[in-house]
């Protein structure tokens, strides 16, 4: 009797395709889980928990071997791990979010978002004040370090300081701004700044910059533009030689688009569109970052993680999305560990821990229905071996015309290759494989092979 096998996933969860024409490769559910670099499924890392923070602090960030929180009082975490830094309140009212934060000259330069709805701008220098106080500083909530300055948006104009001085905006010659506007066609103005291969992005909600920026700032000079930007100041995060950001039409790079002229032309986020567009009209704000331990894109919406992994070498190019017991306050990686606050307790995520500090991790895999290059023949699915560890549960959908139409799970442990085959009861022209797991253990699905019967065709 004939077998199908199923044992590279390398395309990861997309949804492109009907689900009775999509490649095998290519899964319609991925969740909690990933595509590693030898092509298989293995369940995301969990949360552990790492500490508990002293109330009033807010952010994570890493530098300078540790990590760091921000307060307007003096406290202590009590854990030589996290360390915390003061800076003022010109509100009185207190923090309420860093919205961003860059290393210059071995000092923090923050952007600090208080209660009132006010944002400053931070040196953290060893200056008796904190505030940078030059009146031509933007105080906006977006910044980036280049060039040895550092740059924000101030309406339609990207401000710049002056060369290796981040409290001074107004030097003659040094400090000024990049005229982006004068590159504009429409009137919107600067939403996210961004780094590709070595030059400034200036994002627009629908288009993007790529300035050439020096310490000279004679030497400035507008490189290209591309025809897609993003609404969302903390979306874009680089990867490789890249940087990928959420735009309205989904998760985009600045390469694909800026040496594209079709604005239809498949990128990196094509996969998830589906789900994605729906998702940017319901007022989220996402904070993407590249996780390098892991070699992922992360992009943290809520509670959610949207999860992208590349890999040239594997030729893995895959999505998974994440969903977390918690939300998402900041992120920060030291020493290859990506760490997530949330209210204040901080998490590791540990590929050693199965759950997220107590709670089940519930993986879901679901493969496009498989027809077995027999389209309209009806079979007789008898027999499934699967290559795994852990004990997941195995079902079947087999009728794409009635998708909530499943068999009973059966779960079973480990690599069922040396044993005897499991059962199937299933007769159908196509059949979708469901994987589930939740127990506390590793688990990696690497193949599984389908023997079944091939009956007849509706002509007969």
């Amino acid at each position: 009797m004939p077998t199908i096998t199923f044992d590279r996933f390398d395309g990861g969860l997309d949804l492109r395709q009907l689900t009775t024409n999509a490649d095998m490769n290519r899964l319609r559910v991925l969740k909690n889980a990933y595509i590693t670099t030898g092509r298989s499924i293995r369940k995301r890392a969990g949360l552990k928990r790492i500490a508990e923070l002293t109330p009033s602090s807010k952010g994570l960030v890493a530098g300078m071997n540790q990590l760091w929180t921000f307060s307007t009082i003096p406290l202590s975490h009590g854990n030589t791990l996290i360390g915390n830094k003061t800076i003022d309140d010109p509100t009185g009212t207190g923090i309420d979010t860093i919205e961003h934060v860059e290393i210059f000259n071995n000092f923090f330069y923050l952007c600090a978002k208080y209660d009132n709805g006010v944002t400053k701008h931070h040196y953290l220098d060893g200056a008796a004040s904190t505030l940078v106080t030059d009146a031509n500083c933007p105080h906006t909530p977006t910044i980036a370090k280049k060039a040895s300055k550092i740059f924000s948006i101030q309406d339609n104009v990207v401000r710049f300081s002056a060369t290796n001085n981040a409290r001074d905006w107004s030097a003659t010659q040094d400090a000024g701004f990049l005229p982006v506007n004068i590159q504009q066609t429409g009137a919107s103005y600067p939403t996210a700044l961004g780094e590709y291969q070595s030059n400034l992005v200036v994002f627009f909600p629908d288009s993007a910059q790529v300035w050439i920026v020096d310490p000279d700032p004679k030497l400035h000079a507008f490189a290209n533009s591309t025809p897609i930007g993003t609404p969302f100041a903390h979306s874009h995060a680089n990867m490789g030689s890249d940087i990928y950001f959420l735009s309205p039409a989904g998760f985009r790079s600045v390469s694909v688009q800026a040496n594209s002229a079709n604005l239809m032309d498949m990128d990196v986020g094509s996969p998830i569109d589906l789900i994605v567009k729906p998702l940017i009209k319901s007022g989220i704000k996402p904070r993407s970052v590249y996780f390098r331990g892991g070699g992922q894109l992360f992009c943290f919406v809520g509670s959610d993680i949207y999860t992208y992994t590349f890999s040239r070498a594997a030729k893995v190019s895959a999505w998974a999305i994440w969903t977390l017991p918690v939300t998402v306050d900041a992120v920060a990686e030291l020493n290859g560990v990506m760490y997530i606050r949330s209210g204040d307790v901080v998490y590791a995520l540990d590929d050693e821990a199965f759950t997220d500090d107590g709670v089940p991790i519930d993986v879901d895999i679901e493969l496009p229905y498989a027809d077995c290059k027999m389209i309209g023949v009806f079979k007789q699915f008898i027999a499934a071996d699967v290559a795994c560890t852990g004990s997941p549960s195995i079902s079947y959908r087999y009728n794409p015309r009635s998708p909530d139409l499943i068999t009973q799970p059966m779960t079973f442990k480990g690599d069922t290759r040396s044993l005897a085959r499991m059962p199937i009861e299933v007769c159908a022209t196509n059949i979708a494989v469901r994987m589930t797991h939740s127990a506390v253990e590793s688990f990696e699905l690497a193949a599984v092979s389908l023997t079944f019967n091939p009956m007849s065709d509706f002509s007969n």
